[in-house]
């Protein structure tokens, strides 16, 4: 392959001007795309490469679109690459063939295409580095290129290659360099079929993503319904407003509106919206909607806000589609015109007796909610007095705005469920339900924010005492429920000291020099410092205290033989320094990390072995009732989900990601390091 080099023909205030043009980068990556449909490409392979990495601050590393079109020839990369900002365009080839820089900082273009002069086959390479914009000279820049003729007939294509995304960069990023959620791994795919829908049904072109490609059955129920209206002005001339319904297999249960225009003979979508009316309820399921018109110009969408009035022609075109849009739902859901005559005669309908709701739509939503909660349950049709309940509840959710809590928790209870919640509410009151649901629910959420801490990307920077210890430290149900709001806890205290205070705080057990059991601080192993030391003043059935200590360590340090010769150390020191009696008294002590070494592993393996009816057991002292366990987080972590998983009885809690919980609760603990390396739990 030969290399030369070229220079832009342009300067960095309009490169600049170009990157700065698109509204988001998903936008941006849609004017690649376009280029490969203006190319006729009928095969467009997009690969995007996921990583889970702690010096990258999003989840993808790597983009790379290749499309099947007729590509570019190298004696034709000069006017149809490098002349930038110019108004050369061949089938819509312009200057969205830079728009990657506005994802990335590194550009990479490997094309073949047919030289028709030469009648030769060419493959060419080219990259681009937006550091080099940092020079006011770029025009004067030589960038490289690498080319060859090819040997015979070839497939022509087109692929770019986007590294090194602006969004990874630490620095303060730009809002529209920042990677749109719509590239994240579960969005991707129903973000192509939004905006190429005539492409995907029609078989027109195959969209591969990250090697599978995407069929019509799997976002569209039953074949889209098309209507034709016409629009008047207001100077009197016609023009065909064309609506296509599509039934789209989604759980969003919601109407999404889009408005394509003609870009050089390509439908593309130019504006989206999110569309309500009294008549449509969430089990008619998802729907877009796409409306075209030779009125909908790229002119008008400069202006067109359909969420606001504009001036008269806007508002009429709005009015329009909104009551286009009405019709198509009125006479789709004629049940729920069935069910609003039903409801309102009902006595437990909130709204009679001059009961007025707070606003008109706060009345529509209760009206969509309960014939939701109808269609499923035929509460009117039982005449179930769990209406009695169940509809002041639903307003008044509605009123303070838990509209989410409804749809996802209210909508969702069966039929026994609803059954045993009204059995329930006769027996206690309702405001013990919830402070208990609401006490396992927050412990099973510390839970997945703890597996995050230990086994998450925040881990290997989690300090070991000024951060983790401080969490743990304030959740000591971790290690028992009867620890739960222990008052005596000891942190980073000398084991010597917290004996002796122990003995003359809370057992009233006086040693002497004669029994040969005081407590010399300066004793050998006395001066260790445990992590979390902590004592329960509730005795047990058979009349026990009990005594726990925790060595815990940083999730980066693995358990191995030096970290079980520390914990056998402090039960040792207890055995031997036996200023503390030894009736009715037992301790535990626990050593805990994220991981065990092989050789811990070997050891813990063998001595559970001894011990098969008491979990993670390492070793029994026989001088003291003193007992050693030695765990994984992961382990703890499991042990305790399925306790709270049996109280709760499939109680499911709502993800909080690591980072807002962190910033939340334990703001004080947070350094630069951990905060610019927390992210969301997926």
């Amino acid at each position: 392959m030969k290399s030369t080099t070229k220079k832009i023909t342009t300067n960095t205030r309009v490169i600049k001007d170009l990157l700065t043009k698109y509204r988001d980068t998903f936008q941006a990556f849609r004017e690649l795309i376009n280029n490969s449909l203006q190319a006729d490409s009928k095969n467009i392979e997009i690969d995007i490469e996921y990583v889970n990495q702690a010096d990258l601050k999003s989840v993808i590393k790597t983009i790379q679109i290749l499309d099947n079109g007729y590509g570019v020839p190298f004696n034709e990369f000069d006017k149809r690459i490098l002349e930038i900002g110019t108004t050369v365009k061949q089938k819509g080839q312009g200057i969205g063939r830079f728009s990657s820089l506005q994802i990335g900082e590194l550009m990479h273009i490997e094309t073949v295409g047919y030289d028709s002069d030469k009648k030769v086959f060419t493959k060419t390479k080219f990259s681009m580095d937006t550091t080099d914009f940092n020079n006011a000279q770029l025009e004067n820049t030589d960038f490289k290129i690498d080319y060859e003729y090819l040997q015979g007939k070839q497939n022509t294509y087109y692929k770019v290659i986007i590294e090194q995304l602006h969004h990874n960069k630490q620095e303060k990023l730009a809002k529209r360099n920042k990677i749109h959620e719509y590239f994240l791994e579960n969005k991707i795919n129903q973000a192509i079929f939004e905006h190429y829908p005539y492409e995907i049904f029609h078989n027109t072109v195959d969209f591969i993503i990250n090697g599978i490609k995407l069929q019509r059955e799997h976002f569209v129920i039953g074949t889209p319904s098309k209507k034709t209206i016409t629009y008047v002005d207001k100077k009197g001339d016609e023009h065909e407003l064309n609506f296509y319904f599509y039934n789209i297999k989604s759980s969003l249960h919601k109407v999404k509106v889009f408005f394509q225009t003609d870009n050089a003979g390509l439908k593309s979508v130019a504006h989206e919206y999110t569309y309500s009316s009294d008549w449509y309820t969430p089990d008619l399921g998802t729907w877009f909607i796409y409306i075209e018109s030779p009125l909908l110009n790229s002119d008008l969408f400069r202006n067109l806000d359909i969420e606001t009035l504009g001036d008269v022609e806007i508002k009429n075109i709005k009015n329009t589609i909104k009551d286009t849009i009405n019709d198509f739902f009125k006479v789709k859901n004629k049940r729920f015109e069935k069910f609003l005559n039903n409801l309102e005669k009902d006595k437990y309908y909130p709204y009679q007796n001059n009961e007025q709701p707070a606003s008109k739509s706060q009345e529509v939503l209760f009206k969509k909610v309960a014939y939701l909660i109808e269609d499923e349950h035929k509460l009117i049709q039982k005449d179930d007095k769990i209406r009695n309940f169940l509809y002041p509840l639903l307003d008044k959710a509605i009123g303070n705005g838990n509209i989410e809590y409804i749809f996802d928790k209210v909508l969702k209870l069966s039929n026994e469920s609803l059954e045993k919640f009204h059995n329930l509410l006769e027996k206690t009151d309702l405001e013990n339900i919830v402070q208990f649901t609401s006490i396992v629910a927050d412990k099973r959420e510390f839970l997945d924010f703890l597996y995050e801490l230990t086994y998450g990307d925040i881990s290997k920077h989690l300090k070991e005492r000024s951060q983790l210890h401080k969490i743990v430290e304030n959740e000591l149900w971790l290690f028992g429920e009867s620890y739960n709001g222990t008052p005596k806890l000891w942190s980073d205290k000398k084991i010597g000291n917290i004996l002796i205070e122990l003995r003359n705080k809370y057992f009233n057990y006086e040693p002497t020099e004669e029994d040969k059991n005081l407590i010399e601080v300066d004793e050998d192993g006395l001066n260790d410092i445990t992590d979390l030391f902590f004592f329960n003043e509730k005795i047990t059935d058979a009349g026990v205290k009990e005594i726990m200590v925790v060595e815990l360590k940083a999730p980066k340090c693995a358990i191995s033989e030096k970290e079980l010769n520390q914990i056998n150390r402090y039960a040792f020191t207890i055995e031997e320094n036996a200023a503390l009696p030894s009736e009715k008294v037992k301790y535990k002590l626990v050593l805990i990390s994220s991981k065990l070494t092989k050789f811990a592993k070997s050891q813990t393996k063998s001595r559970r072995e001894t011990y098969p009816d008491n979990p993670f057991l390492y070793e029994k002292k026989t001088e003291k009732n003193i007992e050693v366990y030695v765990m994984e987080w992961a382990e703890l972590i499991e042990q305790n989900n399925r306790k709270l998983g049996y109280l709760s009885n499939k109680l499911s809690v709502k993800d909080k990601s690591v980072k807002a919980k962190f910033e939340k609760e334990y703001s004080e603990l947070i350094d630069k390091k951990i905060s610019a390396q927390l992210r969301l739990v997926k």
